[in-house]
């Protein structure tokens, strides 16, 4: 009778048990679910907008209320159970670290609201604002080192997948709060300066390698928060003798032939931002005798972005906003001009001159933070606004926040650099379509690029050509593709392009580069094919700058490359 009576009790309180845990699990997954969406959503726009804060509170209510359903008294006894016992353990250490870490995001996200909502304008403010908001992400980094994820050994294979899973968003949330205090405190000692940074207004029009061309060069001095920016010019009026400046390494392997060491317009000829840049300040140095400290970038699309932020500018009688500067730069700016043209020296200052107005507007004023935020967050991820700093602190948050226009081993790009002499690239449709498959212990990836040329009739001869003393007719778009691929790529080969202008090492990847020639109406395509060791990687696009972006599919997949693609097979 008594052992019944045990029996019935233990099965009812194994079921109370079971109904708690359940409960717990309900909660658990209507928190992870609001996380899940905020994390999808990581650009300042959203994190700065007051629902991602009320989003973070909810869930750190599921998680709290799940932490609740397995501490109580009823459930202690099940935690010194063999096996069942650690499961238990461990998920009420995973509740009650989620619930840690959704408070600390919540009062991030208030502190920060505090700070964008406060009166701010140029000056000493804004460099109080950049380094408060460094000491709160320093702060939160701080508290998100202390949270304690509990067991995560010998559990079930559910349970150890989230287990794993937390713990790695978990780092991944410290690194990019570690990125935003490093990146504000950089930008406050910029700020406050006194420093000098060199700035390329480059121009989407005529494409080089992951940039536009660098068309306009000119200088921002800082001291004390304030931007003075100095007069823009033409980069091609400042070309430097051959051997002034001595190009090496990769750059020079690559692409001595086209001497980027002394025309401005072909430092572009890789992608890697960091050794254009480096390569820019030696050659200012070499021009003016002025040492700067950094070099910036920024192209068509970027001041279109900062535009959102600022609203219009005037520049040369003309009313430049966000819906018009596109279509004013790459094309409207040309109209009427030849070649040979005597108004083109005028007409080679409107890059410059707008880029000029954008900044100065944008330092000048009290700008709306949450946009600008979400306006250069975009122009960084599609290349259209780089940093290089000669600072190897400054540099190292430049890299860390995706600024700096930088390779990895895992990079993937397709370039088409244009050689033409024209402003075809805007009428230049380039799509790539990516295969992979399994060979052995290996992975074979075939990647087809085709260029459509869609240059309408009518076109000024400055836009569509020919240059002169160039063998092409109107509309012929000549250039290079050059393709970056993994590091570890071997077995190249590209078809569909001439001979070869470049094939080694570029910084972490290999490049192959070929001239191609696409007439009006016409298309081409380029095949590249290489292996990659194992039969599971990934790969991840590197931005063009193109306008229009490219496209590109995998898989069933459609992106354009505005912002880095990871693909994964």
């Amino acid at each position: 009778m008594v052992a019944s009576v045990v029996v019935v009790l233990l099965v009812a309180w194994g079921a109370l048990v079971a109904a708690k845990v359940w409960s717990a699990y309900r909660h658990d997954q209507r928190g992870l679910a609001v996380l899940t969406t905020v994390r999808s959503n990581l650009d300042p726009s959203t994190l700065t907008a007051s629902t991602t804060e009320r989003s973070l509170r909810s869930a750190a209510g599921e998680f709290s209320a799940a932490h609740a359903d397995l501490s109580g008294p009823l459930v202690a006894p099940a935690t010194w159970l063999p096996v069942f016992g650690r499961q238990l353990r461990s998920a009420r250490s995973l509740s009650s670290a989620a619930q840690q870490v959704a408070t600390i995001g919540s009062t991030f996200l208030v502190q920060v609201h505090d700070i964008l909502d406060q009166p701010h304008g140029a000056g000493p403010e804004r460099v109080q604002s950049l380094r408060h908001l460094s000491a709160l992400s320093a702060t939160a980094v701080h508290q998100l080192y202390a949270v304690d994820t509990g067991p995560g050994q010998a559990l079930v294979g559910p349970l150890a997948r989230k287990h794993d899973q937390f713990v790695s968003q978990l780092v991944d949330a410290r690194n990019r709060l570690a990125t935003a205090a490093g990146v504000s405190a950089v930008v406050a000692t910029i700020l406050q300066g006194p420093q000098t940074y060199l700035v390329l207004a480059s121009n989407n029009a005529e494409m080089r390698s992951g940039s536009g061309a660098f068309l306009e060069v000119g200088t921002a001095d800082t001291s004390d928060g304030t931007i003075h920016l100095g007069v823009f010019g033409p980069s091609g009026a400042q070309a430097l003798a051959p051997g002034q400046v001595t190009v090496v390494g990769d750059l020079q392997r690559n692409w001595g032939w086209l001497e980027p060491g002394v025309d401005w317009r072909n430092l572009g000829l890789t992608p890697q931002f960091d050794v254009n840049a480096a390569l820019a300040s030696r050659m200012w140095a070499a021009r003016t005798g002025q040492h700067v400290d950094g070099v910036l970038s920024v192209d068509v699309a970027g001041l279109r972005q900062i535009l959102t932020a600022t609203g219009p500018v005037q520049a040369g009688g003309v009313t430049i906003d966000s819906g018009n500067v596109e279509q004013y730069i790459l094309h409207d700016q040309y109209a009427g001009l030849s070649n040979d043209s005597a108004g083109n020296a005028a007409r080679a200052d409107s890059l410059g001159l707008i880029a000029h107005e954008v900044l100065r507007q944008l330092q000048g004023q009290s700008t709306e933070l949450r946009t600008l935020a979400s306006a250069v967050a975009g122009a960084v991820a599609g290349r259209h606004l780089m940093v290089w700093s000669a600072a190897p602190a400054a540099q190292a948050a430049w890299v860390a926040s995706g600024a700096s226009g930088g390779l990895t081993p895992r990079s993937l790009g397709v370039a088409v650099i244009n050689r033409g002499g024209n402003k075809l690239d805007q009428f230049l449709h380039v799509s790539v379509r990516l295969d992979t498959r399994r060979v052995g212990n290996s992975t074979a990836v075939t990647m087809t690029t085709k260029l459509a040329n869609q240059t309408p009739d009518g076109q000024a001869p400055f836009i569509a050509g020919p240059f002169p003393g160039l063998p092409l007719v109107y509309g012929d778009y000549s250039g290079l593709i050059a393709d970056n691929l993994p590091g570890a790529a071997t077995d190249i080969s590209m078809a569909g392009a001439g001979s070869l202008t470049a094939e080694g090492a570029e910084g972490p990847t290999w490049l192959v580069a070929a001239p191609v020639l696409v007439h009006q109406g016409s298309s081409s395509t380029v095949v590249v094919r290489f292996r990659l060791p194992g039969t599971h990687g990934s790969m991840t696009i590197v931005p063009s700058a193109r306008i229009p972006a490219e496209e590109w599919s995998y898989q069933g997949a459609h992106v354009t490359d505005e912002r880095p693609v990871t693909f994964s097979w």
